[in-house]
Parts: C-alpha cells; structure tokens; sequence
C-alpha cells in the first residue's frame, strides 16, 4: 500500500468564503428611486393625449409626492440618502477636469470614475427639471395665469422641462447600461437590492 492510502489526507469541512454584503443604498431611497421611475414614465407617456389627461395629472401629482419624500428623506434619512452625499459626488467635476487636463482621460478608470459623476448630477438635474415641470404643469391646469398667452407660455414651459427630463433620463440609462457591461452586475446592484459585494465579482 502507498503512503497515500494509508494516511489519507484530511478533509476540510469548511464552507468556501462568501462574499461580505456592504449596505450601500437604503430602501427608503430605492422605493423612492422606482416610484419616481414609474410615476415619470406614465405621465411622460400620457402628456400629449387629452383622453388621458386626468392619468397625466395625476400621476404628476404622484410624481410630486415622491419627490417631496425623497426631499425630507434626504435630510432625515441614512448617510447613503443624504443629499450632502450627492452634492458632493456632483462637485467632483473639479477632480475628472483635472484629470482631463493631465491626459488621464484614455484611462478606462477614468471613464467609469466620470460615468459615476454624471450619473450623479443627471439625477440630480432629473430631480430639479422635475420639480419645475411639475409646478409649471399645476399652474397651468389650474389656469392661475389666465386663459391668455401667459398660460399658453407656461404650457410650452411645462412641456420642455417634460422633454428636458426625459432628455437626462436616457443618459442617466445609457450609463446605466454602460457601467453594467463594463463593471458586471455589481454595478446594478446597490440600487437594486441595496448592497455591494465587498469581494468577488457579480
């Protein structure tokens, strides 16, 4: 008999290592994230039909309700909801200019580094382009302006900003799209299921 078989060596009995799960992004800011989705989508979709303009309004009026939660959420909420957190990743325009400057833009760091910043500040001109479309659109179905120009300029107001939201919305999903094939699943998933995988890939 070989030396192997008569001392076999030892089996482990242990687990292999998972992956630690870091909280990245709280619930309150997710829901608020997918109701805004929702609530812009349908009301985007049903802005230039007069059989759904009750759906439209509505939906707005969802539309501001959202945005009003995500407004105090973002100052009574979790760290990952607060909106120094956010203003802060916007005002690093400063650090991807410089970067430019020093010839650091082929790098793909800096490209992914630069794809987080403006996915940062889309959301925040989504949130700021919305509010104003939202309050121009109340105006304007009320007729607090009148029935004359004013109201009709106000319309062509709410109707822009609609468009300009929708315009940030495609490059906040475009990236989206982009730093999910070049960064692999984990790149969804902090808004998605609110963690980060602290180690591994996916």
């Amino acid at each position: 008999m070989t030396d192997a078989v008569l001392n076999p060596a030892p089996v482990s009995l242990s687990t292999p290592e998972q992956p630690k799960r870091k909280p990245v992004v709280d619930l309150g800011t997710r829901m608020a994230h997918a109701s805004m989705a929702l609530a812009f989508l349908i009301s985007y979709v049903t802005s230039e039909s007069e059989y759904w303009r009750l759906v439209h309004v509505y939906s707005g009026y969802s539309l501001a309700a959202v945005l009003a939660f995500r407004l105090v959420w973002g100052w009574v909420g979790p760290a990952s909801a607060k909106w120094g957190l956010l203003l802060r990743r916007v005002a690093m325009w400063r650090v991807w200019a410089t970067k430019i400057k020093q010839g650091e833009w082929l790098t793909r760091n800096f490209w992914v580094g630069a794809s987080s910043w403006v996915l940062s500040a889309a959301v925040l001109g989504i949130y700021a382009f919305s509010t104003v479309a939202i309050a121009s659109g109340w105006a304007t179905y009320n007729e607090l302006l009148g029935d004359g120009w004013l109201n009709d300029a106000l319309q062509e107001l709410h109707e822009g900003l609609g468009n300009a939201a929708m315009a940030v919305v495609c490059i906040h999903v475009g990236l989206v799209v982009m730093l999910r094939v070049w960064r692999g699943p984990q790149a969804l998933r902090p808004m998605w299921r609110g963690y980060a995988n602290t180690s591994g890939r996916g």
